[in-house]
């Protein structure tokens, strides 16, 4: 469904046993792994939720308001003393059709959800369930046959009514996605038919709570299902990175290019695991007993088992307390866990789970006995399914197995997810779980200082210890890799490095994966989350993706992320020896320089490259530091001054009067380009001739009955030919500005993608990959709501490539150098100082007084702007001239920690005033 994106612009589109023993090492000190003194956020803001609904509630919803529906719009008699089981329906709509029954069109919808996710599940890889639901199924699809002859209610009242059931923050989920959810557009045949026979009334007498609570099966399969479409996604996007690798490298475009694509990876990962953690608690708020992955595999995995144990209860539990399929599911997932972690886990109830199961149903002896035989064959079943180097080793295995193939029956590993190409087979999810679980038994007992390491006599226990990357195919490939470098070095970093240590307001948004890490290291004991097991899995498919690309990338995304800091250093140190500015003393700057130093914790060498540098990872450390470093922390320095205003505003006004070209200077091009939709710099549109005095004034935060009386004082001076000023006119000037509240540059007016990403607003979100028949196919599926939001943010960082390239720190220092250098080149120093003397304003102030008044006003209304002349001074000339000049010598990879592919320059219309025409 998400598209893979090449880098073709403007003509490529989207193509839709433990962690071994200890030895132990000394004690571990907090330098090695986190860089700075920890900053204080204070109070974090937290991005928009967005609780919209998944497949889970609609359908079940969809379902339940057609069956009220039914049963409310019929005499009590038609369906009388069958109300609770699902055979009503037959009744019901019979009896509308045989009455001309005027329909609610919203039945129809609902009834076309309920159809349409049945018989997804229905032709899934698990075959959808048994019997009851094929009836059920048959009944809705007669139901439907039946009903759409039905005239429809069409008043306005109807049609503007909301569904009754939704809460508001519900109600216009897919309004953004510009389809509907059910048009009237009729489906296939296949799914839709127009003539079935009528189902048998008393073939299968089930009651409509036995249906709905027989779901959990159903709802397993959604799950897992579309947690392989998700993962498929990512796995695409990874792709797309080995690609481009080999593709950059035989054009000769500069190897930092494939920043882009590692950004849209970390974008890509971050959406899916939260997708997967909202999937995961809206499983669990329908069936409160699937809360663990073993318990969810019981419930998929072991009917036969669940039918065995649930016959033995029956005939050997002596006690009157009941029991369910729930509490038998529970049972058996909870047997299954205890071979998911070490036998030497102090928590693992392996010893004591059948007897205190049988204590509480009062289960005699021979039932015991029996359950103690089905708690083996789980270990069996377990270690078959997803076993570790050790075990395929196990002679006693290896028996087993002999046994089996004698028989005629499969030996082979890995088989519970079939046709899932991306958690089943050879990239098993399942396995990735119990690499964790068993990992978790290391993490409970390495607390405070005393970190274990794997002992060197056991370095290859969970496979090759001499692991080479570019020659892995399958997931449990990875198992020493993993279980010996990443999750240890994980582990540091969750309990000494910067995850562990410091918590930054969008963390949960941009590097979900390490907020679920930290949880799983400060709760070992707790079983592992689907969430997190993907988010790990995530890591290790974008490992075997990148391939024999691997050490390239890793070599190359260090390098990018080293040069973001070393440019924002540079800038630190240049300002603090540079005594003209006013940088080293402004608050804004020293403390965001500080904070975002912080940051370079995520790549402290101190922690093994595979384990911080792999694919993914490396994505995420340049998110991090793209997303809140740069663009958040960031967009309060860049400002700080008002540099960006001022500098912003001149290059526009010499553009709008041909004084200077797009082209002349880059790095002038790079930034227009980067800022000219930025409403706190313009406050609207770009700023015509005109309206450069005006908008500069609103932009500082001058109320506008001021800006407008400073424009006009402007436009005066610029065509009365006055050449100086006096200093009473300046404080007057002055005193026009006084109270002016100037507004910062929010980050989400720069980039759309940190408002998607970081606010989680998608609002305006348009699907641009999808016919018309893919998107009726995919109404209401999370995977289909997940693509379009992702390849929508992906569009925009493309468009915005530019953006995240500039480090906003070192321009930030660059613009305030040029502006304090300018007031010398226009000789405008003695009148700055006087504003200090007769205490008007500061230095600064007076400065954007005479930039605004003078060389913006010879720009806006001047007749020849090129030579306007104040105090001597050509303004059109020398100021182009310096630009031009100063900008030159600042070299692109002082402000770019990486290099951008280079999209079609715009163009900017000359504007000319009517007079001088």
């Amino acid at each position: 469904m998400a598209k893979g994106k090449g880098k073709s612009r403007n003509s490529n589109k989207k193509k839709g046993g433990g962690g071994g023993g200890g030895n132990r090492a000394g004690n571990i000190s907090s330098s090695t792994y986190l860089k700075g003194e920890i900053p204080d956020f204070g109070s974090r803001s937290q991005a928009n939720r967005d609780n919209y609904l998944t497949a889970y509630s609609r359908y079940k919803r969809a379902t339940n308001r057609f069956m009220d529906y039914m049963r409310k719009n019929v005499p009590r008699a038609v369906i009388e003393g069958e109300e609770k089981n699902v055979i009503f329906l037959l009744y019901a709509a019979d009896w509308m059709m045989s009455s001309s029954h005027t329909l609610d069109p919203k039945v129809l919808k609902d009834l076309r959800v309920s159809i349409r996710m049945r018989k997804r599940v229905a032709k899934s890889y698990f075959g959808g369930g048994d019997a009851t639901h094929k009836y059920f199924i048959d009944i809705l699809v007669y139901c439907w046959t039946v009903l759409r002859l039905l005239p429809t209610e069409t008043d306005e009242r109807t049609a503007l009514e909301q569904e009754d059931e939704e809460t508001d923050d519900h109600r216009n989920l897919y309004a953004a996605l510009g389809v509907e959810i059910d048009d009237e557009e009729e489906d296939d045949e296949e799914t839709f038919p127009t003539e079935v026979p009528r189902p048998v009334p008393d073939k299968i007498r089930v009651t409509i709570d036995e249906l709905m609570k027989a779901d959990d099966r159903t709802d397993a399969i959604i799950f897992l299902s579309t947690m392989d479409d998700l993962m498929a996604m990512v796995a695409n996007q990874y792709q797309v990175i080995y690609k481009n690798i080999k593709n950059y490298r035989q054009r000769g475009y500069p190897e930092s290019s494939i920043v882009e694509h590692l950004l849209e990876a970390a974008i890509t990962v971050s959406f899916a695991i939260q997708q997967v953690q909202q999937l995961e608690m809206e499983l669990q708020a329908q069936h409160e007993h699937l809360t663990t992955p073993c318990r969810l595999l019981a419930t998929l995995v072991l009917p036969e088992i669940t039918s065995e144990a649930n016959d033995t209860l029956r005939k050997h539990a002596k006690g009157t307390k009941q029991w369910g399929s729930r509490d038998i599911v529970s049972f058996l997932g909870d047997c299954m866990q205890c071979f998911f972690l070490n036998a030497s886990d102090d928590w693992n109830r392996s010893d004591t789970i059948v007897r205190e199961f049988c204590h509480e149903y009062e289960v005699d002896e021979q039932g015991r006995t029996r359950l103690d035989q089905l708690f083996i064959g789980l270990q069996q079943i377990v270690i078959r399914e997803v076993p570790t180097k050790m075990e395929e080793n196990d002679g006693a295995m290896q028996k087993v197995n002999a046994i089996l193939e004698r028989f005629g029956k499969s030996t082979s590993s890995h088989t519970w997810l079939p046709n899932s190409d991306f958690i089943g087979g050879d990239r098993c999810i399942i396995h990735t779980v119990r690499m964790l679980q068993l990992f978790a038994g290391v993490v409970a007992t390495t607390k405070g200082n005393n970190h274990r390491h794997l002992d060197p006599k056991l370095a290859g226990m969970f496979g090759s210890p001499n692991w080479l990357l570019g020659r892995s195919r399958k997931i449990r490939d990875l198992d020493e890799l993993l279980m010996a470098t990443i999750l240890p070095e994980w582990m540091k970093m969750a309990r000494y490095g910067i995850v562990g240590q410091m918590r930054f307001p969008r963390e949960n948004e941009i590097c979900p994966l390490f907020m679920q890490f930290k949880y799983y290291v400060e709760n070992p004991r707790t079983p592992v989350s689907w969430s997190l097991a993907f988010g790990v899995h995530s890591m290790l498919t974008s490992i075997l993706e990148l391939d024999n690309e691997n050490q390239r990338l890793m070599k190359v995304s260090k390098i990018c992320f080293d040069q973001f800091f070393a440019t924002t250093t540079n800038a630190a140190k240049l300002s603090m020896n540079d005594k003209t500015s006013a940088m080293s003393n402004s608050h804004a700057w020293k403390n965001n320089i500080c904070m975002v130093s912080v940051l370079e914790s995520f790549g402290m060498d101190g922690f093994k490259e595979d384990a911080i540098w792999n694919p993914l990872c490396a994505s995420t450390n340049l998110s991090i530091i793209s997303l809140f470093g740069n663009l958040e922390i960031g967009s309060a320095s860049i400002d700080c001054q008002g540099q960006l205003r001022i500098v912003m505003y001149l290059y526009h006004g010499l553009l709008i009067n041909g004084i200077i070209r797009r082209g002349d200077i880059q790095m002038l091009d790079i930034l227009y380009d980067a800022f000219k939709d930025c409403r706190a710099i313009w406050c609207g549109a770009l700023p015509r001739k005109g309206e450069l005095v005006q908008r500069f004034w609103i932009c500082l935060g001058t109320g506008l009955k001021e800006s407008k009386q400073m424009s006009e004082k402007a436009q005066f001076f610029a065509r009365s030919g006055t050449t100086v000023v006096s200093h009473e006119k300046l404080a007057e000037e002055a005193r026009l500005c006084r109270g002016r509240k100037m507004q910062s540059i929010e980050p989400r007016e720069l980039s759309t993608c940190f408002r998607r990403v970081c606010e989680r607003d998608f609002s305006g979100v348009v699907d641009k990959y999808h016919t018309p028949e893919q998107r009726k196919n995919s109404q209401g599926l999370e995977q289909y709501l997940f693509a379009v939001r992702t390849n929508d943010t992906l569009d925009h960082l493309e468009d915005e490539t530019q953006l995240f390239s500039i480090n906003f720190f070192s321009t930030a220092f660059y613009l305030e150098q040029f502006v304090c250098s300018i007031g010398r080149v226009l000789q405008w120093e003695n009148f700055m100082k006087s504003f200090s003397r007769i205490g008007c304003t500061d230095m600064r102030q007076g400065f954007a007084i005479l930039f605004a008044q003078h060389l913006l006003g010879a720009l806006d209304f001047s007749r020849d702007p090129l030579n306007h002349d104040f105090l001597h001074v050509p303004l059109g000339l020398a100021s182009s001239s310096f630009l031009k000049t100063f900008f030159a010598k600042i070299p692109p990879s002082n402000v770019l920690w990486f290099q951008a592919m280079q999209s079609d320059e715009g163009s900017v219309e000359i504007q000319t005033l009517p007079y001088a025409r």
